[in-house]
């Protein structure tokens, strides 16, 4: 098994320690006929010779049985499965043996061109397995697929596809083959090594990911069959991240950005408003920062905005109510602005729309939209500001200004009711229903966007807006341990910087890296963090940081 110390989704980097030596896993294995040797590369300068019984059952500390490049019919199940000191297993369709350290899936050359099938394979194994066990694709590599490869979650791959290539004289780029020298095709293995294991650390494999698999349709095909997966992924996929790049049809099903949509149109509810404000979204975010949108504010601060809901339509989000704009990734995507929008898209935004309706109590609707989204309102009843106008001309703006005045009058309303409001939706989006009770007998101090939430002199949260999430205290903690929410239970011991997963008795299923959560031993509250694994893998790791702590008791 490996220590994993970076990930995002399936894809992720991590420690191999095979007979004393270290490798940093994604690793290449790399044949070489000369010297009847195997090297194992981990791309950063660091080789490691395995002996030919690699190939062969054996005693040697790692090998892998000559039965891997077999078809599945040689044999049928009863191939050998085994080989070496360490449990390695090769996996046609037989279930995964749970003592088996490396899987290697058999057959996987007749995968190529065929995107369905390498994608549906993979997956099935890795939902079968521990997060933290190895796979091996072999004989299908190449610089252009490495990418793919390791957001299916494989760790070792190898050179002989790139070496055939290179054999017919194909030197390959990272877009296509083109005659030339063979020579160069292992070391730009290597060079993509290095960027995939860095687009995982710096949290963008997705972006490479897309930007590879535009050379192949089967690639593509692969991709969106792993999307329609989402459901295993989404899990292992980090709560807060860097700036997220759409710019392909695949990026509108991107693991994240798919979980931001289902919490709105599940466990998402609005704050008590009388009015709803439809506002387009700005190039600058988190909008607040806009010049588009702070013009937007300027208007409705001529009225009561205390009675207003205000609430993004976007793409490929759907929505983003003004109190989530700090929620990754509604604070941090980009995406082209062309004024044409995707039928997907359309049929997103119109449900977010009529979701949001059912469950708000709306006496008026307002829509200060261009007119390439009067898609998202045209069924609605509704008082349209911008009239033609681009949203923010003057004559737009003095339109909203207006009509704000009109139905939300000129006073101004509670406004402790109002960012409570906002922080009963927030707290539920970020934690789920039971989540609201953070804010029992409290009531939200400071100014936006770092709000406390404090009760009798006690800070139970602090919105921290770069990680656009609440940070819990002790006292936020234990309301949370009460109900059962984000909680990691681990054995007797005082957590006082981090908790490796060793020490994990029990998690949370639901938390992915990022979260936050309650560190719990029999009971009793311990600490407090920011998860670093998602909580299956806490359950099964054995190594690795599982949760840094921010206060223990």
């Amino acid at each position: 098994m490996i220590e994993i110390t970076h990930r995002w989704g399936l894809a992720r980097t991590g420690i191999w320690n095979i007979d004393g030596k270290v490798l940093r896993t994604p690793v290449i294995l790399h044949p070489d006929r000369r010297e009847e040797m195997m090297f194992l590369s981990d791309g950063e300068g660091f080789e490691m010779g395995v002996p030919v019984s690699f190939f062969k059952p054996s005693k040697e500390e790692l090998s892998i049985p000559a039965s891997f490049a077999y078809t599945a019919t040689v044999g049928g199940n009863h191939v050998e499965s085994k080989g070496g000191k360490r449990e390695i297993q090769v996996i046609y369709h037989q279930e995964p043996d749970p003592m088996a350290e490396l899987y290697v899936l058999g057959n996987s050359p007749e995968l190529l061109g065929r995107g369905h099938d390498l994608a549906r394979r993979i997956l099935t194994l890795r939902s079968k397995i521990p997060f933290h066990k190895l796979v091996y694709v072999p004989g299908i590599a190449t610089p252009v697929n490495m990418a793919l490869l390791s957001y299916l979650g494989v760790d070792v791959l190898d050179t002989t596809y790139s070496d055939l290539l290179g054999s017919r004289g194909v030197e390959i780029s990272d877009w296509m083959g083109f005659p030339g020298d063979d020579g160069l095709n292992r070391a730009k293995m290597d060079e993509e090594l290095r960027l995939v294991k860095e687009g995982i650390i710096r949290g963008r494999i997705r972006e490479l990911v897309e930007t590879r698999v535009r050379s192949e349709p089967w690639l593509v095909e692969a991709l969106r069959h792993v999307d329609s997966r989402n459901d295993l992924i989404i899990p292992y996929t980090p709560v807060t991240g860097d700036r997220v790049i759409v710019t392909t049809r695949e990026a509108y099903n991107r693991p994240d950005i798919e979980r931001f949509r289902k919490r709105l149109l599940t466990i998402y509810e609005p704050p008590e408003r009388e009015i709803l404000l439809l506002l387009p979204c700005s190039a600058r975010k988190p909008y607040t920062r806009s010049s588009s949108h702070k013009k937007f504010r300027f208007a409705v601060n001529n009225g009561d905005w205390t009675r207003v809901h205000e609430v993004v339509l976007t793409s490929p989000l759907g929505m983003v109510p003004r109190e989530l704009e700090l929620f990754y990734p509604a604070q941090n995507y980009d995406i082209p602005v062309t004024h044409t929008w995707y039928e997907e898209e359309r049929d997103t935004i119109v449900e977010m729309v009529d979701n949001l309706l059912d469950k708000g109590s709306y006496g008026a609707i307002i829509s200060h939209l261009p007119e390439d989204m009067d898609f998202a309102v045209e069924h609605l009843d509704h008082v349209n500001t911008a009239g033609g106008d681009h949203p923010t001309h003057d004559g737009a703006l003095g339109r909203l200004a207006h009509e704000i005045r009109a139905h939300a009058g000129t006073g101004r309303g509670d406004m402790g009711r109002y960012l409570r409001e906002n922080l009963l939706s927030f707290v539920r989006f970020q934690f789920g229903p039971k989540g609201v009770h953070l804010l029992d007998d409290a009531s939200v101090k400071g100014r936006y966007p770092e709000y406390r939430i404090m009760a009798r002199d006690q800070q139970r949260g602090m919105m921290i807006s770069d990680r656009g999430l609440i940070s819990l205290t002790l006292h936020g903690g234990k309301i949370l341990m009460d109900y059962g929410i984000n909680m990691v239970e681990i054995e007797d011991f005082i957590p006082k910087g981090t908790v490796f997963a060793v020490g994990v008795t029990d998690a949370d299923t639901r938390l992915s890296p990022g979260d936050e959560c309650v560190v719990v031993h029999d009971g009793q509250l311990r600490g407090v963090g920011v998860a670093v694994m998602s909580g299956m893998e806490m359950v099964d790791a054995e190594r690795g940081i599982a949760v840094k702590v921010r206060h223990h008791i």
